[in-house]
């Protein structure tokens, strides 16, 4: 190798190498690599032949990496130069994969890794692909890959990002990012000048605001102003024309997949965003606690179900998912379920064929709506959805977190159903159990392959009486968190889903649905 390019460059390698080199240092040497190509290669050389140095020492024992920059300094006896080179050449051709390797992690470790532009403030359990940062670490330029959950982040100039999982996205700088997938909101600070985002097939900045986009998976672009005002400008390397459009607050605006063609005039949709990171409660241990979806699945409780089993509304039977078609009941009828233990019977709420029967006792559910009285399979162990025309299986997300996992098991309940839960059976088939409270999160996914026709409403019943009652408007998308207290002496508890219209594509489900002991003090402070 020729005479080192930075004065005392070796004595730097050599400190970078043992974890000794001092930050003033590190920063000088980062400067000349980044600006001088002489100092680039030999720094990228000079750890190539360490990588050597290291994979061999640890077979032979003969050499080490002080012996390396010795040969490389001028000062170095040539006997020992010699032997170095050729000990190298001996073992170059073997070992060139464990050299790239090796020399690419000292690269990117300690000199490709540009100064952090920004922080992780928050984050609901999350899981990333690739990079893994975690609360309160800095973040730096490059690309992010959120398979899981939900983060904030905080950018040097004071702007927030909000992700919702699946969301990939790069970020360039303290005001710009790529969003290459998924969907972000962008809170801008009255600090920050300004702020971009680009997708794939447009750039959208702020003019002082708030506002979401979303990039779908055939490469469209959504963006939703919430606050203030945006430009949404085509981009100029696949439109021949150089569009751009201001978009004012509750206003939105898309871009198709081509990149060539805006459509404006759209009504912006908060709902459709994660406008704050849900909160963290600790849940009940796994052991004290029962799993319903689990119980729909043929199971205890415990675990034991299978997975895309349910319950058919026609005939109170089991049934495995997808149901593929929509059905009709021509009168209210309770369908006692004896093979589900834990489970008293299954029902289609229609108001309008006189009163619902929810039990076998005879308990009657009287706030019932009319309905159509159609029904699509029945209450199922899943977070699937199944797309008829498409004939696609996509999956249900409530805070960016898949449904039907082992982690966060599910409960399907498309309208028209419902269900009665026999707790005494529960208490018995669980006797060291304590069934104080229902837990869940419930609502519609926002990702439907289709948009639902008509409102959805959602009723919790404790031996016939209401204690919850959810609505879920139609076009509107929201996830609402259950705590129901269950008195000792409650024997059925009901769960009903139902829409007044059609209900192709209200497809509620209950995350999380779990029958727990009464909260602790602690996580009574924490909510």
């Amino acid at each position: 190798m020729t005479r080192p390019p930075l004065p005392n460059m070796d004595e730097l390698l050599q400190r970078l190498l043992d974890d000794q080199i001092e930050a003033e240092e590190m920063e000088r040497l980062q400067k000349a690599i980044h600006e001088d190509p002489r100092v680039r290669d030999y720094y990228i050389n000079s750890m190539l032949a360490c990588a050597v140095i290291r994979r061999s020492s640890q077979v032979t024992g003969e050499l080490c990496e002080s012996d390396l920059i010795q040969s490389l300094a001028h000062g170095g006896s040539q006997s020992r130069s010699e032997r170095v080179r050729r000990h190298l050449r001996s073992i170059a051709a073997v070992l060139l994969f464990g050299i790239l390797v090796s020399a690419s992690v000292y690269f990117f470790r300690h000199m490709a890794q540009e100064p952090a532009i920004g922080t992780l403030t928050g984050e609901y359990k999350a899981t990333w692909r690739g990079a893994r940062p975690r609360s309160g670490e800095l973040l730096h330029a490059g690309r992010y890959d959120l398979r899981e959950g939900a983060v904030k982040m905080e950018l040097n100039q004071g702007t927030n990002l909000l992700l919702e999982a699946p969301c990939r996205v790069e970020l360039v700088s303290a005001d710009k990012v790529h969003l290459r997938s998924g969907r972000l909101v962008v809170v801008i600070s009255s600090e920050a000048k300004y702020f971009q985002v680009q997708t794939p097939t447009a750039l959208i900045m702020d003019l002082g605001t708030e506002f979401g986009v979303i990039v779908h998976p055939d490469g469209s672009t959504e963006a939703h102003v919430l606050k203030g005002r945006i430009s949404v400008a085509l981009d100029p390397d696949r439109s021949s024309q150089p569009t751009s459009l201001v978009v004012n607050e509750g206003q939105a605006t898309r871009v198709d997949t081509t990149g060539q063609t805006m459509q404006s005039g759209l009504a912006s949709r908060a709902d459709i965003f994660l406008l704050a990171l849900p909160s963290s409660s600790q849940p009940a241990k796994p052991s004290d606690r029962l799993d319903l979806a689990d119980i729909v699945g043929g199971g205890n409780g415990r675990g034991r179900g299978k997975v895309d089993r349910g319950i058919d509304l026609g005939t109170g039977q089991a049934f495995r998912d997808p149901a593929s078609t929509i059905r009709r009941a021509r009168q209210n009828e309770f369908l006692p379920t004896p093979q589900f233990r834990g489970i008293d019977g299954v029902f289609v709420p229609n108001g309008a064929r006189g009163p619902v029967v929810i039990s076998s006792t005879g308990l009657t559910f009287f706030e019932c709506p009319d309905t159509l009285g159609s029904y699509y399979g029945g209450p199922v162990n899943s977070g699937k959805i199944y797309d008829i025309p498409s004939k696609r299986i996509y999956t249900a997300r409530f805070y960016g977190i898949p449904l039907g996992t082992p982690g966060h098991p599910a409960l399907n309940l498309h309208p028209n159903a419902g269900i009665t839960f026999d707790l005494d059976q529960i208490r018995q088939d669980n006797p060291n159990a304590r069934i104080d409270r229902f837990t869940a999160v419930c609502g519609i996914p926002k990702d439907l392959p289709q948009s639902p026709f008509s409102p959805a409403d959602v009723w919790i019943l404790l031996d016939g009486i209401v204690c919850r009652h959810l609505h879920f408007p139609v076009g509107r998308y929201a996830v609402e968190q259950v705590d129901v207290p269950i008195p000792a002496q409650t024997r059925f508890l009901t769960v009903v889903a139902a829409c007044s219209g059609r209900a192709d594509y209200s497809w509620v489900f209950f995350g999380d649905p779990y029958l727990e002991p009464a909260a602790t003090v602690q996580e009574e402070v924490n909510n």
